[in-house]
């Protein structure tokens, strides 16, 4: 057998600057239909906690005191995470703009899994699978019964080319860049697939 080389260090990168405008109130604060002591956000962040040791947020400023109280709770409960909140001004820029963003506050990474704040449903074992599957040179797209999802992990030979991203565009620009460089991972949860755009989303799971 090979010698184990030292595990990478990979974090999740979650975005949470959108607006959720299709929602019609602040999405993310929006309490969950399966336990109304929890919001959309926070079971996001607590999933990832399960899963990984450090995490960087992108939120918008004017969600600061709410983001806090929820960082402050998750480092209570899973004290071996790092959460490190970042403001970011120009949300408006569009979601291209909010990766580069929240990329430019990563430093050591071998990794970083693009994690979308709405997505609370994909199971911390899958972020674990995604993380474990991920190389400095690879990019990491989870599937489910053929469809892809997220979150997907970019090693950090990509992560100047997340920085220099701009406006609306994601990292999809990347993705077809580099397609040979895609991992698909096939994972058996359906969570992957799940964003909630509007009240009716949110409701329709249960």
């Amino acid at each position: 057998p090979t010698p184990a080389s030292d595990p990478l260090k990979v974090g999740a990168l979650i975005l949470a600057a959108g607006f959720s405008r299709r929602f019609g109130a602040t999405k993310l604060l929006a309490e969950l239909p399966e336990n109304r002591q929890i919001s959309l956000f926070e079971q996001t962040l607590i999933n990832l906690c399960m899963a990984l040791p450090t995490i960087v947020v992108v939120y918008r400023p004017e969600l600061r005191i709410q983001f806090h109280e929820i960082r402050d709770r998750a480092t209570q409960h899973y004290p071996g995470t790092v959460i490190t909140l970042v403001e970011f001004e120009q949300a408006e820029s569009g979601m291209g703009a909010s990766l580069a963003f929240g990329a430019s506050h990563i430093a050591d990474w071998d990794a970083a899994l693009v994690c979308l704040d709405d997505m609370h449903y994909v199971m911390p074992s899958t972020y674990s699978l995604v993380a474990e599957s991920v190389r400095t040179e690879s990019i990491v797209v989870p599937c489910y019964r053929g469809a892809r999802g997220h979150p997907i992990a970019f090693g950090s030979a990509y992560l100047d080319e997340l920085r220099a991203l701009a406006g609306d565009a994601g990292g999809r620009a990347i993705l077809d860049t580099h397609s040979a460089k895609i991992f698909t991972l096939n994972v058996d949860d359906d969570g992957i697939l799940i964003d909630i755009d509007t009240q009716d989303d949110l409701d329709k799971r249960l």
